[in-house]
């Protein structure tokens, strides 16, 4: 029995090992804080480990602690007023989260570069529908542009990115701010 158990841990280490960064950043999509987005996918792996520990696999590990992990934090954003996010403190926070040491450090450095470089217009389109969530129509009158200025400012911020990161990098990039559920 105790066998069965060590490799019911062991099998939750490697899930763990293999989640945790991708979830935290998954998280911070929906609340904008890393401290509060590490909480959350940290609560997230003890719920996941009470709930699926006698029926874990590392095949249904993945899509249950993101279904998780986004259900934690819509809850969690519920629970307190929307704020805008400065991409000078997105950068700060993702400083914090990384350790300085990591390789990941001169990746979101490089990402958070990139995005800074964009085109004014381009860099408020994307910060507001990738950082705040907002819907084309909420950021067009925020603007005072149409629809359509929205999106086609959205697709030119994507496309420079794309031609201005390597493939790795960019898919980072999606990765992080527009990954999609």
């Amino acid at each position: 029995m105790a066998f069965v158990e060590q490799d019911k841990e062991k099998t939750f280490t490697m899930v763990f090992d293999k989640n945790y960064e991708a979830l935290c950043l998954y998280a911070v999509k929906f609340t904008e804080d890393f401290l509060e987005a590490e909480d959350i996918v940290q609560e997230a792996f003890v719920r996941f480990w009470e709930m699926y520990r006698d029926r874990l696999t590392t095949e249904n590990a993945r899509p249950l602690l993101y279904r998780m992990t986004r259900n934690m934090c819509v809850d969690r954003v519920r629970e307190k007023p929307k704020s805008v996010v400065d991409v000078e403190v997105m950068t700060d926070q993702l400083v914090y989260y990384f350790q300085p040491e990591s390789e990941d450090d001169s990746k979101i450095d490089l990402l958070m570069k990139a995005v800074k470089n964009l085109p004014v217009k381009c860099q408020q389109v994307l910060v507001a529908i990738c950082f705040n969530e907002k819907k084309y129509k909420d950021v067009a009158e925020e603007m005072q542009v149409s629809v359509n200025t929205v999106k086609t400012q959205l697709a030119r911020a994507l496309k420079l990115l794309r031609e201005n990161l390597n493939r790795e990098d960019f898919e980072l990039f999606l990765t992080f701010f527009v990954f999609s559920y």
